[in-house]
């Protein structure tokens, strides 16, 4: 059976930067993030997490709620921005950090990586560090795209634009067998890290992190895992996505080495053997 997964909506891309602790302030910082790219979000996907943090930085800075800075305000601010806007970055740590929403550590329950992820420099494919330059910061690029964005829009759209929704973002994927990560050489299941169990597990996804609980109540993070990688699972698997959910047999999620869209059964022949 072939699945045709949808991309990306506004709502996923929301509830993938709100975990449950998320503070107000970013919260809403992600809402008016929402409400600025919905007009033109089909048509020109933007990276929300880094007007998130931009606007996260201006309410700081502004100490006004997010909600109230003003479009012509994100505006300025983007068009304020070379092609290198480092300056930026170091304003954004330190907003995050006096707003509780940075600086506390990197567990699954916080934002940190998610500023991580925007922010580091990364690897050149198959390069060390330190043998090669790498490629520029996601956030370089996104300021570029979302200055395009913004400047685009007017304050009579936005203040009719309603503000998204984010889709659910704690989910409870309970497995009747073994949580499986597949590659396409390998299947291998998670397996508790305290009590070595792999059975009747579970896997919770709360906004940006994917975490293992065995039946004995006990919670793993294993590197494999990545939040869309399971959600995709569950499409391939013909579960719709809840709060709550249920595989019968065992849930098979493609590693995160792969394309997050790639479907476990059809990895390579091996899988597709194994799997058939």
């Amino acid at each position: 059976m072939t699945v045709v997964l949808t991309h990306r909506t506004l709502p996923d891309e929301m509830a993938y930067l709100l975990p449950t602790t998320a503070p107000d302030v970013w919260r809403a910082a992600v809402a008016r993030a929402a409400q600025l790219l919905a007009p033109s979000w089909d048509e020109h996907p933007s990276n929300l997490n880094a007007l998130s943090f931009i606007l996260l930085t201006l309410s700081v800075e502004r100490e006004q709620s997010p909600e109230s800075i003003p479009l012509q305000a994100v505006a300025e601010e983007l068009s304020a921005q070379g092609e290198e806007p480092q300056e930026l970055s170091r304003r954004i740590k330190a907003a995050g950090t006096t707003a509780g929403v940075l600086g506390n550590g990197y567990g699954p329950d916080t934002l940190d990586t998610l500023w991580t992820d925007l922010s580091s420099w990364l690897e050149a494919p198959g390069e060390p560090m330190g043998d090669a330059p790498g490629h520029p910061p996601a956030l370089w690029a996104a300021v570029g795209r979302l200055h395009e964005v913004i400047s685009g829009l007017d304050a009579a759209t936005i203040r009719q634009t309603p503000v998204p929704l984010p889709s659910p973002g704690a989910l409870t994927i309970s497995a009747g067998r073994y949580v499986q990560v597949v590659s396409t050489n390998a299947i291998r299941p998670i397996k508790c890290d305290t009590c070595a169990s792999c059975e009747g597990g579970s896997l919770r996804v709360d906004g940006p992190a994917v975490t293992f609980v065995c039946t004995e109540g006990h919670t793993t993070a294993d590197h494999r895992l990545e939040v869309w990688h399971v959600r995709n699972a569950l499409a391939h698997a013909g579960v719709p996505i809840g709060a709550e959910v249920t595989v019968e047999g065992d849930l098979l999620v493609t590693s995160r080495a792969y394309g997050e869209q790639s479907d476990p059964r059809s990895l390579s022949r091996f899988t597709a053997a194994l799997l058939a």
